[in-house]
């Protein structure tokens, strides 16, 4: 078992969060540390051992089984839990009360220098116990290194004053423990590039409305923006112009769904917002001819009309295409993706290359009936009688004479398609592609075609492969 109760609180039979614990641990703990301290003490009252391990709380929370460890570490350090190091290890939840506080111990000659100057660089200030805390706990727990710590007081009172808040000073520290910088020099580096960042952000904060100073979250907004996302200065400020309510989370936002839709320049988000209203209208357009609804309409559009307008098809043909789909019974946007794709994969992308393509089809169904007149058939056409007509005069070149001559032949029998492929396919082999010839064909090679004998031969799975390898060559 990864997570136990202390016989104190296992004697309560009841999952119990003190007070104390949410005034004076949980506001100054990162969110996932909570989160584990929950998940470890709700799986400490499971009976199944195989539920309760770190790599269990690291699968239900989607997080690293190292965080789950330095979480508990964290726990440990505050005096909430005992952390024993064991293998597996073993997390021992304590009772949180208002003693908790004083019963962490940190060693005074470790952190004397650390205390010595954290003093010189708050002269005027009373730090107390519960501050000096804090500062240890991320320490150890995130193994910062107190030069380190220290470099980040230093910054957060450049940008705040001697009175900054503890809380925005390890808010600070998280932040770029998570990124790496751990050490003196990676700090400085970092927080030395945030400097570099204040003339850009103070024009896009103008941009925004704001008056304020960049903030360090700011900061790492900015690098996010120009690093991970590669925007530049001059789209990033004038997109901020564009925010309505500006505010940097907004702003956010905005750049990310922007680089979703791979739009970087501005002459590119500009063009994309101008067709924007055309997109929502042809959207629910599209939607109300083949009989759907969603209130929503950006994720249709992100998936579906956006990646159509991008094959090459125009608003008009979408429509028609989506009419096409709702005469067929299609009504889904997922089914209308599917023909749009085969249109786009036959190179019908407008109105008028559908509408030869249809007016084709419509042709091909008139022979077809007559074809089918001829032949006594008065049901419908269906899929096989177009598979057939498609084999007879594509694969097997058969003139549409000669197939009327089938079909007379055909008439009365059984199943006249059946008997025409038969006879047709006789016809194919012996190379008889002339309307006389097929008049002269004797009834006994019909009669053969049709009826004779078939002798059922055994193939091996390579001779198998082999008659299939040649069927597809046929087909190219």
């Amino acid at each position: 078992m990864f997570t136990k109760l202390s016989k104190q609180i296992a004697d309560e039979s009841k999952i119990q969060i003190d007070n104390t614990f949410i005034s004076q641990f949980m506001p100054f703990a990162p969110e996932s540390y909570v989160k584990v301290y929950l998940m470890g003490l709700s799986l400490a009252y499971t009976a199944d051992d195989a539920l309760n391990t770190p790599e269990e709380i690291a699968k239900r929370l989607s997080v690293d089984v190292a965080l789950v460890s330095e979480a508990f570490t964290y726990w440990a350090n505050c005096g909430v839990v005992n952390f024993i190091a064991t293998t597996p290890p073993v997390v021992e939840y304590l009772p949180v009360t208002r003693n908790t506080l004083s019963l962490r111990k940190f060693s005074k000659t470790k952190y004397k220098d650390f205390n010595d100057q954290l003093h010189a660089m708050f002269p005027s200030r009373n730090i107390l116990p519960n501050e000096y805390n804090e500062y240890y706990s991320i320490m150890e727990a995130m193994h910062i290194e107190p030069s380190a710590l220290l470099a980040v007081i230093a910054y957060s009172i450049r940008q705040k004053g001697e009175d900054v808040a503890f809380q925005y000073i390890l808010a600070v520290a998280r932040n770029l423990a998570h990124q790496g910088c751990l050490t003196y020099d990676r700090v400085n580096e970092q927080l030395c590039e945030f400097d570099l960042y204040d003339k850009d952000l103070l024009a896009i904060l103008k941009s925004l409305g704001s008056k304020k100073a960049p903030t360090i979250d700011d900061k790492r907004m900015f690098k996010k923006w120009t690093k991970e996302l590669g925007f530049n200065l001059e789209t990033i400020v004038k997109v901020a112009k564009t925010v309505k309510k500006g505010t940097v989370d907004k702003l956010d936002s905005t750049l990310t769904k922007y680089y979703e839709n791979h739009l970087f320049s501005f002459e590119e988000i500009t063009a994309f917002e101008q067709n924007r209203d055309r997109l929502y209208e042809l959207t629910k357009s599209i939607n109300r001819i083949i009989g759907v609804y969603y209130e929503q309409l950006d994720f249709i559009i992100e998936t579906y009309v956006s990646k159509w307008l991008g094959l090459g098809f125009d608003d008009n043909t979408l429509r028609s295409i989506a009419e096409y789909c709702f005469k067929r019974g299609v009504r889904t946007l997922e089914g209308m993706n599917e023909s749009v794709n085969k249109f786009y994969r036959q190179g019908l992308l407008s109105q008028n290359d559908i509408g030869a393509f249809m007016s084709e089809a419509v042709k091909r169904d008139e022979e077809i009936r007559e074809i089918l007149d001829k032949a006594g058939v008065s049901r419908p056409i269906t899929s096989r009688d177009r598979d057939a007509y498609r084999t007879w005069t594509y694969s097997w070149q058969m003139p549409k004479d000669v197939i009327l001559h089938s079909a007379t032949l055909a008439m009365g029998s059984g199943n006249p398609v059946s008997y025409m492929n038969s006879l047709l396919g006789a016809w194919h082999n012996a190379g008889i592609r002339d309307i006389e010839k097929a008049k002269a064909y004797r009834p006994a090679d019909k009669e053969s075609a049709s009826t004779a004998t078939t002798v059922v031969k055994s193939y091996t799975s390579e001779q198998l492969n082999a008659l299939f390898d040649n069927l597809d060559y046929e087909d190219l």
